[in-house]
């Protein structure tokens, strides 16, 4: 009984979020439209969906290469940053020297604007893939080894203490106890890199890219296309929901198991 009435409970909450997200969108629709064809503002300032559509058609031609370049470098920078800050971050909850070591220049990091980073990855990598790629990763890296050390000084010692009173030693509190705690926040900081590639990649491809969506975007802007740039702008946060979805579709099991171990 109780079962049926959660069951209950949690389908008529998902019917109230569907609606609240649908009744948003077609509230933007309206608005867009309104603006659009009922203000009749001008195109430079709110293009209507003809106008979008005039703009993807003139676009085809270079979208599916731009589309395969951006997603590579989107990807790749993804996985390579998010793969070392998940390595660096499990380090830092082992050992709590490293971390001590790494602390002080995550702090100086943290704050720092990417696009100040831009000289110096063209210095280093020069001009393509490497420094692109180089830049989203570098910019991935950040956001999971910041959200991880904060999760780890965030794990309540009472968790900590109880495992030592029963026995537990360092590897086994760190795999029982510290791991199973940060997991929740380590999924937070992949979902908010994923999105985050996104923004990085445009700021990559201020690095001599002659291809890909970033370079798109610039280029529309340099002509004031406003309905190229949305365009893309679309055709990005497309991309990003999709990445996202992805990322918490496959971390799933980890935040299952990790409940099931913290209980």
């Amino acid at each position: 009984m109780s079962s049926n009435r959660t069951r209950r409970s949690a389908g008529r909450d998902y019917t109230r979020r569907l609606l609240l997200q649908s009744g948003t969108v077609v509230f933007l629709l309206a608005l867009w439209l309104w603006l659009s064809y009922g203000l009749q503002i001008d195109p430079i300032y709110v293009p209507g969906p003809d106008d979008l559509w005039t703009r993807f058609r003139q676009m085809s031609g270079q979208l599916p290469s731009a589309l395969f370049y951006s997603l590579t470098i989107i990807i790749g920078g993804y996985v390579i940053g998010s793969g070392v800050g998940i390595l660096v971050a499990l380090i830092m909850a082992y050992s709590v020297m490293v971390r001590e070591s790494i602390e002080p220049v995550i702090n100086v990091l943290r704050p720092l604007p990417i696009f100040a980073l831009i000289p110096l990855f063209l210095l280093w990598f020069g001009v393509g893939y490497g420094s692109q790629i180089g830049l989203v990763a570098f910019g991935c890296f950040v956001i999971l080894v910041v959200s991880t050390s904060e999760a780890i000084k965030n794990v309540p010692r009472i968790y900590s203490n109880a495992a030592r009173t029963l026995g537990a030693g360092r590897w086994q509190l760190f795999r029982t106890v510290v791991v199973p705690a940060i997991i929740p926040n380590l999924v937070g900081a992949m979902r908010v890199a994923a999105a985050q590639s996104f923004g990085l990649d445009v700021a990559a491809e201020f690095i001599g890219a002659q291809d890909g969506l970033g370079y798109l975007l610039i280029n529309n802007s340099s002509y004031l296309n406003t309905d190229g740039i949305i365009l893309i702008v679309i055709i990005y946060t497309i991309l990003a929901v999709l990445l996202d979805r992805i990322v918490a579709a496959s971390t799933s099991r980890l935040i299952k198991w990790a409940d099931r171990t913290e209980h």
